[in-house]
């Protein structure tokens, strides 16, 4: 009994995690290692060029570019 409230009580917690980890896993899947794979991306975001983040690249011009895409994606 003890067990289920505890889970109960968890399910706010596990509805705001995976809000807030839409964003990042959006940003995750559109980092690519190679620069012709995020052009790629880009094409299909409607949006030009890619910018490098580390040792990875991401689809658009820089990152507000690339937020204002994915926003316009859904």
């Amino acid at each position: 009994m003890n067990r289920f409230i505890f889970s109960l009580s968890l399910l706010p917690l596990q509805f705001f995690a995976g809000l807030a980890a839409s964003p990042a896993q959006a940003q995750e899947g559109d980092m690519f290692t190679s620069k012709s794979a995020a052009l790629q991306r880009a094409k299909h975001l409607k949006c030009s060029g890619v910018f490098q983040m580390g040792d990875q690249w991401m689809p658009c011009h820089d990152f507000s570019a690339y937020q204002k895409a994915i926003k316009n994606e859904k």
